[in-house]
């Protein structure tokens, strides 16, 4: 457990820390990110306006300042210059890459409140193998691009990334495919209802 408190640390302070960092000295960096991730939240959280994609974007910024540490130098910057330079970068990427899209799809508009992930596995039930029943009854009413997603995601129970990475899209369009075809899906098990 990290206890040192930072918060009297002066620039010379954290360009030695940098300095074991730069040498993979876990504590020093646990120092770093302890003390700059509650903050980095708050800014990028002004940035996205999203909780979830404002934590993976500091978990982004904090991994690259420990993959990267090399590239710091402390007679540039300060630490929190260089650091703050890292996750707004990040920030601008990511609103690029989504301009016009949505930023984030919850898993609640994606699968039913009922649907269980896959990484609940031992919570599985007889419902979940009718559910899925139902799914693979109705597939052909999609088209080839949300099937594809579908059978990857929920008959197959690839994680969005990987499925994203066999089909070279972005994660986005992985979640928005699978949104429109669960749409599609409950209106025809609903018309066959009728």
């Amino acid at each position: 457990m990290v206890t040192q408190d930072t918060e009297s640390f002066a620039k010379q302070d954290w360009c030695d820390c940098m300095d074991k960092v730069k040498e993979q000295d876990k504590y020093a960096f646990a120092l770093v990110f302890n003390h700059f991730a509650p903050r980095l939240k708050q800014f990028v959280f002004k940035h996205i306006g999203n909780e979830q994609v404002t934590l993976e974007l500091v978990q982004e910024t904090m991994t690259t300042v420990w993959r990267k540490s090399q590239l710091f130098d402390g007679s540039k910057s300060s630490l929190s210059t260089w650091i703050y330079t890292i996750a707004r970068n990040l920030c601008f990427d990511t609103l690029r890459k989504q301009r016009g899209k949505v930023l984030h799809i919850h898993s609640q508009d994606i699968w039913p409140d009922d649907y269980t992930p896959p990484d609940r596995v031992e919570d599985y039930t007889p419902e979940h193998e009718m559910l899925k029943a139902q799914v693979v009854k109705f597939l052909s009413v999609l088209p080839e691009a949300q099937r594809k997603v579908v059978q990857a995601v929920y008959l197959e129970e690839l994680p969005h990334q990987q499925v994203a990475e066999m089909y070279d899209i972005p994660v986005g369009t992985v979640k928005s495919r699978l949104r429109l075809a669960v749409e599609k899906l409950r209106h025809s098990m609903e018309v066959e209802r009728l």
